[in-house]
């Protein structure tokens, strides 16, 4: 078809040759146009094509004669032989154009087979059917080298403006029909009809030529004015809203480039062409159409409404900083390269600081956020009763989010956050015994959640994990410290009274009871900060377990360091208050128990250790420990086990009646600890 429709070409022209004569016709600027279009009415569009027949005629021959401009400003005449073109002949504006169209009935019927039933779809399908009638018929005219017969002229041209205006009416029913219909969608007919009729009479010349650029014009601000209404009208619907905007950004991107700077210029008289070549300006619809498809498709559109925000702001930088250079130079005619200094004073004063601040109301408001919000998180982390954790969680949430509809407790387990419904809920896993969150409409129901607010939300849930958590420490330590006093008070406090009860000498049972103040208030201050010698301490309990034992006519073998020159290891107060435990504890149960008559206590130095031994010739203990009654064996046990020590209850060595209890703690826990 472009062998017959692109007429001759002239074999070996000159690299870079313009033509300025075609056999005995000169050409005139006018023949070499782009886009007859350009020319403004009827009777020189009709001049035109009358001179691309005759010029056809003479390239019909076998042999021209041209006379060609050369780069260099040379004029030169030759006779050449005349050839169709072939493929490797047609310039790279033909192949642009066509690939435009092909892209765009790819794209149209992409979105079309995944919403076949959607009139939005439908419309935006049309849109891209169209693409190709009108740019790839303008691809043969407008790539021709010299001309081609004035009626294929007229028959591409005709469907290139009846392609243009299918295009924009198509558009203006996408608008009305997208995100929801405007009215029933058989009203569609009434734009097609009104079009329809200008751009019959426009091809049969019965109205102003400019009519088609017209009626193209006429169609864009239509379709944005639908927009504003589909606009408004979705004021409380952000995913139809997030769509419109993107839709609305790419149109105005799409469309009005290709308006503004290749057919606007011409329609309104501004200049005999357009600002850049009409074939590449065709890849503006394709940019238009991929956003399009995106907004139809609703293609993450969290994040498409982000994305507009943006390329809204960027857009609207370069035509403030495009105006507002223009209107320097015109200002300063009489000095214009002050242009340039006063329009940087100017940008980095008032334009860029501007900028600045519409960033940060567009996005930043519109982005939810955890500053200054960690008192509330721990707050309701260390809220008393789970009802009190529920209600200010919902709050909290609340206040992050402003969601339109009240904060709901959701049915299904979560592990981790996510956005659901194309951006319209927000999923918050349950923690710590609270439900999952289900949040929708953010802000109040005026944006879509984002990534961003995923993000905030995972690391909201984080950070409450670590409050709920040092809580959870905080009741661990708490009961572990009340525990602690309670053995200690049973161990220590109530051996000592134990012990002054039985006394029998006045002066005994003061110093007895002074003793007992004295540990109670060590065990209540002291905690584990202070720290002992061993030795002086092991002689200690070895005179204050032999007066106990005494008084009940038990005696004692006690074998173990003697105090000498040297106090000995330096130990913790953990430690000492432990071994003073599990020695009072053992006597204790000597005495209260085991019937006994003779007690022995060994101890031990080893290595990083000290070994204890208590053994009575008692009536001995019931082989299940939990059932011997009282907590004074559990104690000795469990005082082992936080002392990471280890701990027996048996019958004695040597075979005869009595209990046997050997334990062996570290002296240095810290450092044991780090060498593991």
């Amino acid at each position: 078809a472009y062998r017959r429709q692109r007429q001759m070409c002239i074999r070996d022209r000159p690299e870079g040759a313009t033509p300025l004569g075609i056999g005995a016709i000169t050409l005139i600027e006018s023949d070499l146009i782009e886009e007859p279009d350009q020319l403004g009415n009827h009777d020189a569009i009709n001049a035109f094509r009358a001179r691309q027949t005759l010029i056809r005629a003479e390239l019909n021959q076998p042999e021209v004669a041209v006379s060609y401009a050369l780069p260099d400003g040379t004029v030169a005449q030759n006779s050449f032989e005349v050839r169709p073109r072939q493929l490797s002949d047609l310039p790279a504006a033909f192949w642009f154009q066509n690939i435009v169209g092909l892209v765009s009935i790819f794209i149209g019927g992409w979105v079309l087979g995944l919403r076949r039933n959607d009139w939005g779809a439908q419309m935006f399908a049309l849109t891209a059917l169209f693409v190709p009638v009108f740019a790839m018929a303008a691809s043969i005219y407008s790539t021709r080298q010299v001309a081609i017969d004035g009626t294929l002229f007229r028959t591409l041209s005709s469907l290139n403006i009846i392609g243009a205006v299918a295009f924009g009416t198509a558009l203006v029913g996408l608008f009305a029909m997208y995100p929801k219909p405007l009215f029933r969608p058989r009203w569609l007919l009434v734009p097609a009809v009104i079009y329809g009729a200008a751009i019959t009479l426009s091809v049969l010349q019965l109205a102003p030529a400019e009519i088609g650029g017209l009626s193209v014009l006429s169609q864009m601000l239509i379709a944005l004015i639908l927009g504003v209404v589909q606009w408004i009208r979705s004021r409380r619907e952000p995913l139809n809203r997030a769509g419109l905007r993107w839709f609305i950004l790419v149109s105005l991107v799409g469309c009005s480039l290709f308006i503004f700077l290749s057919a606007a210029p011409v329609t309104l008289g501004l200049s005999d062409r357009g600002m850049i070549p009409q074939g590449y300006a065709f890849g503006f619809f394709n940019i238009m159409h991929v956003g399009l498809a995106l907004g139809v498709l609703r293609y993450k559109v969290f994040n498409l409404d982000r994305w507009s925000y943006f390329i809204w702001l960027w857009v609207g930088g370069m035509f403030l900083i495009f105006v507002l250079d223009v209107a320097l130079i015109r200002l300063l005619q009489v000095q214009p390269w002050m242009s340039l200094g006063v329009a940087l004073l100017l940008a980095g004063f008032i334009y860029f600081p501007m900028r600045q601040l519409l960033l940060q109301m567009f996005l930043q408001r519109r982005s939810a956020t955890l500053s200054g919000r960690m008192a509330g998180i721990v707050g309701t982390a260390l809220s008393p009763t789970l009802r009190d954790q529920n209600l200010r969680w919902d709050t909290l949430l609340g206040d992050i989010y402003d969601p339109l509809a009240p904060v709901k407790p959701a049915d299904e387990a979560l592990e981790l956050a996510r956005i659901e419904e194309n951006g319209l809920t927000l999923m918050i896993p349950g923690i710590d015994g609270l439900q999952p969150r289900r949040l929708r409409y953010a802000q109040r129901g005026r944006r879509l959640f984002s990534p961003n607010d995923l993000e905030v939300a995972t690391n909201l849930v984080q950070t409450y994990k670590l409050a709920a958590d040092s809580r959870r420490a905080y009741e661990r330590g708490r009961i572990l410290e009340r525990d602690r006093i309670s053995r200690d008070v049973h161990d220590n406090i109530g051996a000592q009274l134990l012990s002054a009860l039985h006394s029998r000498e006045v002066t005994r049972k003061d110093d007895l009871l002074r003793d007992s103040l004295s540990d109670l208030r060590a065990i209540i201050n002291d905690g584990f900060q202070a720290q002992y010698a061993l030795l002086p301490l092991l002689a200690d309990l070895r005179t204050e377990t032999a007066q106990r034992l005494e008084a009940h006519d038990v005696k004692l073998k006690w074998e173990g360091p003697e105090l000498g020159a040297e106090d000995g290891p330096i130990v913790k107060f953990e430690l000492v208050n432990g071994l003073r435990s599990i020695l009072r504890e053992a006597t204790s149960n000597i005495l209260r128990h085991s019937g006994a008559t003779h007690a022995t206590v060994l101890i031990g130095l080893l290595p990083g250790e000290i070994a204890i031994m208590i053994e009575d010739n008692g009536k001995g203990i019931a082989p299940d420990i939990a059932d011997a009654g009282g907590n004074g064996i559990p104690n000795i046990m469990e005082r082992a086990s936080v002392l990471d020590g280890i701990s027996a209850v048996t019958g004695r060595s040597d075979g005869g009646t009595g209990t046997r209890i050997a334990v062996t703690l570290p002296l240095y826990r810290d450092e044991r600890q780090a060498a593991q």
